[in-house]
This record gives C-alpha cells, structure tokens and sequence, in this order.
C-alpha cells in the first residue's frame, strides 16, 4: 500500500506540474494577443449606409421572456426601416404565439409551425428573409439597445462573415447562475482573443450576426446539429472566412437555475463539440493557422487534463480517507491532539506548486478585470468569482465525462422541452 500511495503521489505531482505550466502557457500566449492587439478593441465605426438585417427569434413555450426579447429587439438604435424581426413559434404549448402576435402591429412578423426544433425554425425565417444580413436572439435572450451598430462595421471587410456579441448572464441569483456569470465573462475575454487569432469556433446562437448570402450558397442550419452555433461556426472557418466579434456589444442571457437542467445543457454542447469537430477534422492542418494548430488541440488537451486531474483527486481522497480511518482506529479515536493548530507566523510557504497556484489565481483575476472593463460589466462577481474557482472545474470535468460517455455509446442525445 506504501508503494501504491508513493506513486500516487509522484503521477499526482507530475500531473500537477503538467497542468499549471500548460494552462500558464496558455494563458500568457492569450494576454500578448490580447494586448498586441489592444487598439483593435475599438469597434469599426458604423458604415454611413446601413445594410438591411433580419433578426429571427425561434420560441418554443417561452411565454414568460418572449415579449421582453421582443422589446429589446424594437429598443435598437438602427434605422428601422433597415430592420425586420421574425418570430418563429416552433408549436408551443403556452401562450408563447398569442403574445408574440401583439407585436405584430409594430411591424414583427410571427409565424407558428408544427414542433420541428431550432434549426428547422431558423432556417424557416431565413426562407422569409430577404435581407442582406441575417442574426437569431434566443426567445430567453435580450440585446442592449447600441449592440447592432457596434457589430456592423466589422462586415465593411468582405471576408467577414459572422460577427459574434458578449455574451452574459442577467442578473445572477442563485449559486449555478452566479457560477455561470463568471463562465460567461471568461468567456466574453477569450472570444476577444480567438478574434486576434482568426480561431473563433462558436458562433453563439444569441444575436450572432451573419451574411444572408454565406446561407445562400452553403445552405442554411443543420437540423440534425446539437450544436448548430458551433457547426456553422467550424463551416465559416472551413471556407477562409472570417468571424468578428464586438466585446462590449452585449447581450444578455437568463442563466439556468437547476443542475439537471445545466447538466443536460452542457452535456449537449460538449458533445456537439466532439461531433462537429470530429466532422471538420480536417481543420486540424497548418492551412487554417491558428485554429488548426493551436485553439483546437489546446481545447483537447485542457479538458484531458482537467479530467485526469479530477481522476487523481478521487482516488487521492479515497486512499487519503482510507488512512485516516486506520490512523483513527490506531489511537481508539482519541482526535483532541489532532485538533491542536499551531502558528507560525514567520512561516513562508515557497513550494512550487504554491507559487504557480497564486499565479494562476492572479491570472484568473486579471482576466476578470479585463472582461469586466470592456463589457462595461458594473456588477460586483467578487463572491461569484469565488464560487467559480472552487467548483466550476469540477463540474466541468463532470460535464465532459457525461459527453464522453455519450459519444461512446452512442447515446442519443436530444433537444430539452425548453431547446436548452
């Protein structure tokens, strides 16, 4: 057992090291882009002629935010006569049309279908969209008011074909949310990044912006796709295009309240991300640069690690509680020596693993700071942020090993009631 328990300890300290210097790496590789490229953080001013844009909201039983997405929609500061909002009810059982059908004296356009799911009801607007730029806003979803015109300056560069907003969670309450807030301004930082890159690989499905005419000759959204965001995403790549992203065009999302309902999520967004890159493996070449060469492989490689770390915590803390039971039966559980914590103020903890652990946490800090400063994010997340960093990377490991199980066997993984 002694030598089991030394070895464990040696894999352990090695994985360890592996995963500070890799994530370190990374992370620093990150920040030189980010600041290499500061001047570029400035939106493209608007073009003086604004090009039409259709904006499609799918809603299944969304009766309790689909007016609120609505209005959020009729708040932009866009020409309207440029703009056309389409709400596609996809055979809600709620009150999800009836409400969407007020607003059709303000000029939105609603339509109802059987239940065919996201991408079918997409991909209806698009039949009806006859404009020269095309966007989705999640009917549980709602977008600031500048938003639009931050985005459009980027498609003065004819080979960008999708401009992606800052995603981020309203008004986190409850402890998933909160950890979820912090998840999406990370988020909102790395998408900025990826942009330097020429590497963005989600094109989320909240107020992405695109070209109509990218749908036009490639064909609109896959039905079949868990991951429809993130196909089309890995399909603009695959052609040598480009895809922008405005960091402080926010648009804002209602964070899920139950794990189950996160956990199902999250399960298909991983395995719609093995699927679509699994089927874009051609990606993985010196001819699409970074994406190819760095972002995905990395993406791999993090995930591995977190749940190989995750791995050795498990068994570490067995082996661990399994000693401590015996030493606890060996002094006929008499714990009050045990209890006695001595104080040594003058002592310096100088192991590695210590320093690059305050490293990583400095790290993280500033790529909280920077999110936050250009989202123009005002909320305090000093307490969500350290929820974050106590269980989010379980829970990610958690998630990916649900993905990985399903993607071995094959089990079918469908669209939640809500097209969570």
């Amino acid at each position: 057992m002694q030598g089991f328990e030394t070895g464990l300890i040696t894999v352990g300290t090695a994985l360890l090291y592996i995963t500070s210097f890799f994530g370190l790496f990374t992370a620093l590789l990150l920040f030189i882009s980010f600041f290499e490229h500061k001047e570029k953080l400035k939106n493209p001013d608007p073009p003086k002629q604004f090009p039409s844009v259709t904006i499609a909201v799918p809603a299944y039983n969304e009766e309790e935010t689909i007016a609120a997405t609505i209005e959020s929609l009729l708040k932009l500061d866009y020409p309207r006569k440029k703009l056309s909002i389409i709400v596609v009810d996809d055979g809600s059982k709620d009150k999800t049309y009836e409400i969407a059908k007020q607003f059709e004296a303000q000029g939105v356009q609603v339509f109802t279908k059987e239940n065919t799911g996201k991408g079918d009801s997409l991909n209806f607007a698009l039949v009806h969209a006859n404009t020269v730029l095309f966007g989705a806003l999640d009917a549980d979803s709602f977008v600031e008011p500048d938003c639009l015109k931050k985005m459009i300056g980027y498609f003065e560069n004819p080979n960008v074909m999708a401009v992606t907003p800052s995603l981020k969670i309203l008004k986190p309450q409850t402890f998933l949310q909160r950890i979820q807030a912090i998840e999406f301004l990370v988020g909102v930082y790395l998408r900025k990044v990826f942009s330097y890159f020429g590497s963005i690989h989600v094109t989320p499905g909240p107020f992405t912006i695109y070209r109509k005419k990218f749908f036009d000759q490639y064909g609109g959204y896959d039905v079949n796709n868990l991951t429809e965001d993130i196909e089309i995403a890995l399909r603009i790549q695959s052609k040598d295009y480009e895809i922008e992203n405005t960091i402080d065009g926010v648009v804002w999302t209602v964070g899920l309240t139950k794990f189950k309902a996160l956990m199902h999520q999250r399960r298909r967004w991983y395995l719609g991300f093995l699927n679509n890159v699994l089927h874009y493996k051609h990606l993985f070449a010196r001819k699409y640069g970074n994406l190819g060469m760095f972002i995905l492989p990395a993406a791999f490689v993090s995930v591995g690690l977190v749940m190989l770390l995750l791995g050795y915590l498990i068994v570490k803390t067995a082996v661990d509680g399994y000693d401590f039971i015996n030493n606890l039966i060996a002094i006929n559980f008499d714990i009050l020596p045990l209890l006695k914590i001595k104080l040594d103020l003058f002592f310096l903890n100088m192991d590695p693993l210590f320093i690059l652990a305050l490293i990583s946490l400095g790290t993280g800090l500033v790529v909280l700071y920077l999110a936050k400063q250009h989202s123009q994010e005002q909320s305090n997340v000093k307490f969500s942020y350290v929820l974050y960093l106590l269980f989010y990377w379980v829970i990610f490991a958690y998630w990916w090993a649900l993905a990985g199980y399903a993607k071995a066997t094959k089990k079918k993984i469908a669209w939640g009631k809500k097209n969570i």
